[in-house]
């Protein structure tokens, strides 16, 4: 098909497309269609707030080994920044080393028979009836800083992910860097929650 002569279509907001494809070989005979949603008004912008979803959009991360890709969900506010010391010094939690699944790492966390005061304190946090906050891992955070840094405290962030029984990393929102710790530090909280389409 010569797409030359297809005319230009202005579409102010589109929730579905049905398209039909055409083969020239069989002379214009309908081939299949296919449906083709769109989240044009329901996703805001990176850095603004999601009505309804507790907090900003900090940015697409990619599911892993199969799972979803989901929007990272990131509250402001004086409310959801909280100093606390990661907790468990000396004591590695099993389940705890994701550099990208938080979720799975605050699980273990809070499983653990250590005390972890940083992912209780994010699993706890609520907003928008939204009950599923948790710390975010490494990468996660790492993205954060990268898409929407406005949105935390210049400062040193635990992530969820352990590095030794001793230590886990953070992510300073200062410069960017990346590094470890001691568990029995304190340093910022910030909780995350994910949004799937």
């Amino acid at each position: 098909m010569d797409m030359k002569n297809v005319p230009a279509l202005k579409i102010d907001r589109l929730d579905s497309l049905t398209i039909n494809f055409f083969s020239e070989s069989s002379r214009g005979e309908f081939i299949e269609g296919a449906e083709i949603n769109t989240i044009s008004g329901i996703m805001p912008p990176l850095g603004e707030y999601w009505s309804g979803e507790g907090g900003h959009n900090a940015g697409l991360v990619r599911g892993e080994n199969g799972a979803p890709d989901y929007y990272l969900i990131v509250p402001a506010g004086s409310e959801a920044e909280s100093t606390l010391a990661y907790g468990g010094y000396g004591h590695e939690t099993e389940g705890a080393g994701s550099a990208s699944d938080g979720l799975a790492n605050t699980r273990a966390l809070l499983a653990d028979s250590e005390d972890h005061p940083a992912a209780k304190l994010a699993s706890e946090f609520t907003a928008d009836g939204h009950r599923d906050f948790y710390l975010p891992a490494r990468r996660e955070l790492q993205l954060a800083e990268a898409n929407v840094p406005e949105l935390f405290s210049k400062a040193y962030h635990w992530s969820s992910t352990q590095f030794s029984s001793t230590s886990a990393y953070y992510v300073d929102f200062e410069d960017g860097w990346q590094g470890c710790c001691g568990k029995d530090c304190e340093r910022l909280v910030r909780p995350v929650r994910r949004k799937f389409l």
